[in-house]
């Protein structure tokens, strides 16, 4: 135990690493940050999340999260149905676009939000959306994805 606040931890260890500024942080009514979803951040700052994962866990030449836990996250851990597994807070999945698959793991979030990793493609897409708490809104988000953005990409 690091006997330092959530809040606090990430901005040492993570957030000033990657210059990222002014999370949203949710709090339980007892004042403990919420770490299971609800963290507010902008659309660059997301991207950094990503690109830190698909750089294997470096951002600009530094070691910021440990290499072998940017692995195992990113591995299954759990079977969600035919098409989708879990790691440790990522999905994975492969998204096709045209007659080709491809690779992903990514966060998704409340109204649509997601971060997709295309180790394949060397390349992270951000999608932030406001369909709170709507129908297919993870639907919408993945037709941008397989429909419009990595065909631009291939």
């Amino acid at each position: 135990m690091t006997q330092t606040k959530v809040p606090d931890f990430a901005k040492k260890y993570l957030f000033d690493p990657l210059n990222i500024q002014n999370p949203g942080w949710q709090f339980s009514p007892l004042g403990s940050a919420m770490t299971s979803g609800g963290l507010r951040l902008q659309s660059r700052d997301l991207l950094k999340l990503g690109q830190l994962y698909l750089n294997g866990g470096t951002w600009k030449g530094k070691r910021i999260v440990p290499e072998e836990w940017v692995k195992t996250s990113t591995q299954p851990h759990a079977k969600i149905d035919d098409q989708t597994e879990y790691g440790y807070l990522w999905w994975l999945k492969k998204f096709k676009a045209g007659d080709k698959e491809y690779p992903c793991f990514y966060m998704s979030g409340n109204g649509g939000n997601k971060i997709a990793v295309f180790p394949e493609l060397q390349s992270v897409v951000v999608i932030t959306s406001t369909n709170y708490a709507t129908a297919a809104m993870h639907q919408q988000t993945d037709r941008l994805l397989t429909e419009y953005i990595l065909p631009s990409i291939k």
